[in-house]
């Protein structure tokens, strides 16, 4: 498998030069090419302008990505024009490919997904096996591994049918950065190797550095650090001095991955700092690039680091960096990769409720992403491409047999003519042997292939059910821990609010009979956060009753409830300046808990008279808006052009405790009460700013209540 590299400096010092210049010339090569068309763009008639404008996208691909985009979209405008359907495929191909690199996955993939049956309707053979490649790659940083191999081997079935062997190589290297995400390093090592030997065949070096690289990292997993530095050292020769960003981004991240992994063994500080220090190296590259992927590795890496040596505050840090990059892209398996290090963080820092939630978190996006559908249609895949290869093998078989046949009858019709009928039969026959021989040797093969993909099968099915197993555990431990919450906070409620009436109670007696002005001020702000407090306590009963009571369902009357909570704003105090306007609609009727309701509205509307804005400048209102839609459904609106609410993280608001103002009396418990009451309904709540910039609350109740289950999951805290 390494002859070409491996028998000695010999061998391998030619291919490292001949890259060497290879890597040297391109770079100086590739700037002047892109200012030349760049130039000659300028003086270009709209003819010709369309193959102008691919060039220079395709020299500043990996230069100037965001250029390059601009210079895509010109392509597709003048293809579009044309009506070429070749110019279409290819110059949306290369947008695709633009916007992959840019991390903007999912637009891509919706891109390409448009474009790939015009490219197989027309038989564009070179347009569809390259969008399928970058439909893999999109497919593989989502951690939709699945797809991800559909399209690799669809693309690797053409490369192979065209007989080009750098192509088939380019495939073959990417299918095992597939199973490298897999975990199943063995199968993408052997990948790997298939594309290491036909670059040695066809002595190719484009992206032999990479490859190397990536066997580093295979063999960096499979516990053999000194060959996996040794792949990743030589890749580094490849493109010495003047290897990419991209390049040394890996490579140094391979070789930190290296140390860390001996360092997890050996418990050496001294790796660890090793591999620290290549991990920085491969960030900040990573950083200045802009490449969010490789930021997101090594981030991880580090926060392992600092976690294993007790730099508690360092570790955070990169784990909250790494957080806010991945919120921002589609790369599902470092997110999963980032929960499980806060968990284990927190963990060690005994902070187990943030521990808790970063294992919830975990297990949450882990299966969504290593489920029962993703290993079937693994198993799918991977049984079809084998199962085509023995297709193609009996098809080979076939057509020997015909091929036989054939001649046969040709030597039956020159022996009867030259009569040598004896002699040309007896060759025959022996041939038939053969044949048959070879067919019943194939046929073993296929035999115990289909013996190891049964098995391969029941391997999987029996992960399946133990993985169900422990989500099933999982879920009663969940619930358990609710029901104990709830309990808690009722009790709590309960207990503190004997004392919390005997201090008020006291607060009262005192205020009538101290006559002290610094004593009686003190005394009031005692009693008003003793009532702030009872009215915390009453809320917390709230959500208690609204969690654990039935509904009662009747006809609602939306005006008489509304009319309703206004009086009771008025009886607290109205602003003298603020004007409350209703549109109710007569059609606005549904069936539904009234109580729930009421609690909904009450809320949401003592939250806009709460808020308004005391500006003299400023003529403040609250508008109630209910009206019902097609599918009977009645929407809530309460608009106000109070102080406002930033709809930056509009999620947070709708929490427990959570306080969006300081002007909040209730400790942040009014949201999240709409939220719990609505969902209780089977409605939605949520907040949107108007065009005019005014602060909208919305809420959806359908027509009838979903049924009641009592082992219903509840809202988070």
């Amino acid at each position: 498998m390494y002859q070409f590299f491996f028998k000695g400096r010999g061998s391998f010092l030619p291919l490292i030069v001949f890259a060497f210049l290879l890597v040297t010339l391109k770079c100086a090569y590739s700037q002047t090419k892109i200012d030349s068309l760049k130039t000659l763009l300028d003086k270009t008639s709209d003819e010709a302008r369309y193959d102008v404008l691919l060039n220079l996208t395709f020299e500043l691909s990996g230069v100037d990505d965001t250029q390059g985009l601009v210079y895509a979209n010109e392509a597709i405008i003048l293809a579009l024009k044309a009506g070429d359907s070749l110019e279409i495929v290819r110059s949306t191909r290369i947008k695709g490919q633009m916007l992959r690199r840019q991390d903007n996955l999912e637009a891509a993939i919706t891109l390409l997904n448009q474009i790939l049956p015009c490219a197989v309707r027309n038989h564009f053979e070179d347009e569809e096996k390259k969008i399928l490649n970058t439909l893999a790659l999109a497919h593989t940083f989502r951690a939709e591994y699945d797809e991800a191999l559909k399209y690799h081997f669809r693309s690797l079935v053409i490369r192979e049918r065209q007989g080009k062997k750098d192509e088939i190589s380019i495939a073959l290297n990417n299918i095992g950065l597939v199973y490298f995400k897999l975990k199943n390093y063995e199968r993408a090592l052997d990948y790997y190797e298939q594309c290491l030997a036909l670059k040695n065949e066809i002595k190719d070096t484009y992206d032999l550095d990479r490859l190397l690289i990536n066997i580093g990292l295979c063999y960096n997993q499979l516990n053999d650090y000194r060959k996996a530095r040794s792949f990743i050292e030589n890749g580094f020769a490849i493109c010495n001095t003047n290897c990419s960003d991209a390049i040394r981004i890996e490579g140094e991240f391979g070789l930190g991955v290296s140390y860390f992994i001996e360092s997890e063994t050996t418990h050496d500080n001294l790796l660890r700092l090793k591999s620290k220090e290549y991990f920085l190296k491969s960030y900040e590259t990573a950083k200045k690039k802009d490449d969010k992927r490789w930021r997101l590795e090594n981030l991880v890496y580090l926060s392992r680091i600092y976690t294993n040596m007790n730099m508690v505050e360092d570790a955070r840090k990169s784990l909250m960096e790494a957080e806010s990059i991945a919120n921002e892209t589609d790369y599902n398996l470092l997110l999963i990769e980032i929960y499980k290090a806060f968990s284990i963080l927190f963990n060690q820092t005994k902070e187990f409720e943030a521990a808790a939630l970063y294992q919830e978190k975990y297990i949450e996006l882990k299966d969504s992403i290593y489920n029962e559908s993703l290993i079937k249609n693994l198993s799918r895949v991977q049984t079809d491409y084998e199962q085509r290869e023995n297709i193609a093998t009996i098809a080979a078989k076939e057509e020997v047999i015909k091929q036989q046949r054939d001649l046969n009858i040709a030597i039956a019709v020159i022996a009867m003519l030259a009569g040598l009928l004896v002699l040309v039969l007896q060759r025959s026959n022996r041939t038939i042997k053969r044949v048959n021989a070879q067919l019943s040797e194939a046929k073993e093969v296929i035999e115990e292939q289909n013996k190891l993909l049964e098995s391969k099968n029941k391997y999987l099915d029996k992960e399946v059910e133990s993985k169900t197993v422990d989500l099933e555990r999982v879920n009663q431990s969940l619930k358990q821990v609710n029901d104990e919450l709830d309990n808690f906070i009722y009790k709590t409620s309960h207990d503190i609010r004997g004392p919390l009436a005997s201090l008020k109670g006291m607060c009262n007696v005192a205020l009538m009979d101290v006559k002290d002005p610094v004593a009686l001020d003190y005394l009031s702000k005692l009693d008003t956060t003793a009532e702030r407090l009872n009215t915390i306590l009453t809320r917390l009963l709230i959500i208690n009753q609204i969690n654990n009571s039935k509904l009662s369902v009747a006809r609602i009357d939306f005006e008489s409830i509304v009319n309703d909570v206004l009086l009771l704003e008025k009886k607290k105090g109205l602003p003298q300046k603020l004007k409350i306007r209703r549109h109710i609609s007569n059609q606005s009727t549904i069936l539904s808990d009234k109580e729930l309701i009421r609690i909904v509205l009450e809320n949401l509307i003592d939250n806009a008279i709460k808020f308004y804005n005391d500006s003299e400048r400023v003529d403040s209102f609250v508008d109630i808006h209910v009206t019902s839609n097609d599918q009977d459904q009645v929407k809530v609106r309460v608009i106000d052009n109070g102080i406002g609410i930033s709809e930056a993280n509009p999620g947070k608001l709708f929490r427990m405790f959570f306080r969006a103002s300081e002007r909040s009396e209730t400790g942040g418990i009014g949201l999240y009460i709409v939220k719990t009451a609505t969902a209780k309904l089977g409605g939605k709540v949520g907040l949107l700013t108007t065009p005019e910039g005014f602060t909208e609350f919305y809420v959806v109740f359908p027509s009838t209540p979903p049924k009641q289950d009592d082992d219903a999951e509840k809202p988070s805290i």
